[in-house]
């Protein structure tokens, strides 16, 4: 994937909205900077430089942008507010305006703002801080309280899963921004262990979206983070879990090296037998590198483990179907089924995936499109290759390529005969594998 700039806050400034914008818009059309900047004939450097509002675009550029990204004028109408509360604010400082002539102009710019929401221009949440500004200079209210930080992990852990990947990029960068500031005020003890938790549940969530929309040293530098606020929060369990996160991932994006491994074994060891969702998914890691090494007797094992943990679970993580703190018994059957898939064995998996598919909810469109596809990979194994190699291609252009569906697509087209390799079907799909189809 090609490496991106950093995000920005949105919140520094009109025209850091205005950058992370335009980033949002250029990252949800999966173009980069580069891409961008050949098809609105300026140089990449002017887009990068446009995104950390580090240059001013003009009304010519920004049009060319809009009709680039097929904004439908709202990157427009996003300039055109900017400029107006950028010279609104000039004004405040050079003349002597009436409270009520400044409170005219600032109401006109709220009701441009709103309007524009409701017309559905990308605005990343953390941005509305911007429009606060002033009330949090007038009251030194700008910090937002440790329960505040808490409500907020809590509120993008319910869209992890049910999200498109990497729209929430924008919105992590500034509450993890200013999380990181208010860290660095003086605490309670209590409460700057809160927020190193909240710190380190923030930095996981970027992480897992960065995996599907930067480059892979980006998303291990932000594991790397959600890690050590995680150690330092002293919370067991988040540490257990983020470990276990980061595992899943390096063995889905094929990390050099022992990583993905080494990641489990410290958070089986730090878990230390207590049933935990952290445990739970390294042990169904584990059980994929055991698979994919074709140990089957252990990976048999770690499965059976896998389910021991499981049952002891408790209720509040089982009956949660949404969350990414939640492991409903949907998502434990995938997990088996995948591994059964791996071993060879979809007969058995086919059973269990159909019960998944029936219980995963609708709104988890990504969920359910890993189950399709390993049905699939179930179909070919049982030598039905046609039927399984459509239904694999219906569903993976249906959405996004994400780390995790890549890597069963890559399965799917391994378990294809060689003669069926050659298919239009089966050269499409490994292209998507790839990032090569065309189109």
């Amino acid at each position: 994937m090609p490496r991106t700039s950093q995000p920005v806050n949105p919140a520094d400034s009109p025209w850091h909205l205005l950058g992370s914008t335009i980033r949002h818009w250029r990252e949800n059309a999966r173009f980069s900077q580069r891409d961008l900047a050949a098809m609105i004939h300026m140089d990449h450097t002017m887009i990068s430089a446009w995104e950390r509002a580090a240059s001013r675009l003009d009304t010519t550029n920004v049009r060319a942008i809009d009709t680039a990204l097929e904004a439908n004028g709202q990157i427009s109408e996003l300039h055109a507010l900017v400029v107006e509360v950028d010279r609104f604010r000039v004004s405040k400082v050079e003349t002597d305006t009436s409270i009520c002539n400044e409170d005219d102009v600032e109401r006109r710019t709220l009701l441009q703002l709103l309007a524009m929401m409701g017309a559905g221009a990308g605005i990343p949440a953390s941005a509305v801080d911007a429009l606060h500004a002033d009330l949090w200079r007038v009251t030194d209210a700008a910090d937002n309280s440790v329960s505040d930080w808490e409500q907020i992990a809590w509120d993008y852990a319910q869209g992890v899963w049910t999200e498109p990947p990497g729209s929430r990029s924008a919105d992590l960068a500034g509450d993890i921004r200013n999380l990181g500031l208010a860290l660095t005020r003086s605490h309670t003890p209590a409460d700057r262990t809160t927020l190193l938790r909240v710190y380190a549940q923030l930095a996981a969530f970027m992480a897992l979206d960065l995996a599907e929309t930067s480059s892979a040293r980006a998303c291990w530098r932000s594991w790397r983070a959600a890690r050590s606020a995680a150690d330092a929060s002293g919370d067991r369990e988040l540490s257990v879990w983020v470990r276990a996160e980061e595992a899943t991932k390096s063995f889905y994006m094929r990390r050099p090296g022992p990583a993905a491994g080494v990641l489990v074994e410290e958070a089986v060891h730090l878990a230390d037998g207590h049933a935990c969702l952290g445990l739970l998914e390294a042990l169904k890691t584990r059980s994929r590198i055991l698979a994919a090494d074709g140990r089957v007797a252990p990976a048999r094992e770690v499965l059976d483990d896998f389910r021991d943990v499981y049952e002891r679970l408790p209720d509040s993580v089982t009956n949660d179907p949404i969350s990414v703190w939640g492991y409903p018994l949907e998502s434990a059957q995938y997990a088996e089924a995948f591994v059964l898939s791996m071993l060879g064995d979809g007969k058995s998996a086919t059973p269990i995936l159909e019960q998944a598919l029936a219980s995963c909810p609708r709104e988890k469109a990504g969920g359910r499109a890993n189950i399709g596809l390993i049905q699939a990979w179930g179909l070919i194994q049982e030598r039905d290759v046609t039927e399984g190699l459509d239904h694999a291609l219906n569903i993976a252009t249906s959405l996004p390529t994400t780390t995790a569906r890549r890597k069963i697509m890559r399965e799917v087209v391994t378990a294809l005969p060689e003669r069926a390799r050659t298919l239009p079907a089966a050269r499409e799909l490994h292209a998507l594998t790839t990032g090569t189809r065309s189109g």
